[in-house]
């Protein structure tokens, strides 16, 4: 019998690995962001430009210009949710193996939000889609492609701002 573990255990083994090393080498990155109260200050900042991107999106079929800020407001989301995952210590992509039991629970709950949240808009983004195009809307494929980046963008980083957001601050005690 092959007592080797699987190639998905020993992914998971190297995955938690440069997880924990990864952990090291940013643990003492952006400590003004760290507390709470600015984690959540952050994510509220997010929640403004994913509405933004959003708005931009849609009304792309009526100004031109839109799809540039929208583009602006994408790519300045995708930079602070990296800064977000290194404020919260990535706990919301964090491998089994690198969490207590509680974290795992709390990581897994957030990430069960996170689907939802991406179907949601996902079902919303093709029905504005579907909807649309059957009343000939000009840069329909623009807008509505641009929606669908975002509803993916908002879907992958609900779980880190649900958990940035309710995750408290480290007892100092604990060192």
């Amino acid at each position: 019998m092959n007592t080797s573990p699987s190639i998905f255990g020993r992914y998971q083994e190297a995955r938690t690995r440069v997880f924990l090393e990864n952990e090291k080498t940013y643990a003492n990155w952006l400590p003004g962001l760290r507390p709470q109260k600015r984690r959540r200050a952050f994510v509220a900042f997010l929640l403004v430009l994913l509405a933004a991107s959003a708005g931009f999106a849609l009304s792309e079929p009526v100004f031109d210009w839109a799809i540039g800020s929208w583009g602006i407001c994408y790519i300045v989301f995708t930079f602070a949710a990296i800064v977000l995952g290194i404020v919260s210590n990535r706990r919301a992509e964090a491998p089994v193996d690198a969490l207590d039991e509680l974290e795992v629970q709390l990581r897994n709950e957030a990430r069960s939000i996170g689907l939802t949240v991406t179907q949601v808009l996902g079902t919303a983004t093709g029905a504005y889609l579907l909807i649309g195009s059957a009343f000939g809307a000009a840069n329909l494929g623009i807008s509505g492609g641009a929606l669908v980046l975002t509803a993916l963008l908002t879907g992958g980083t609900t779980p880190a701002m649900l958990l940035a957001w309710t995750t408290p601050d480290p007892d100092p005690e604990d060192g």
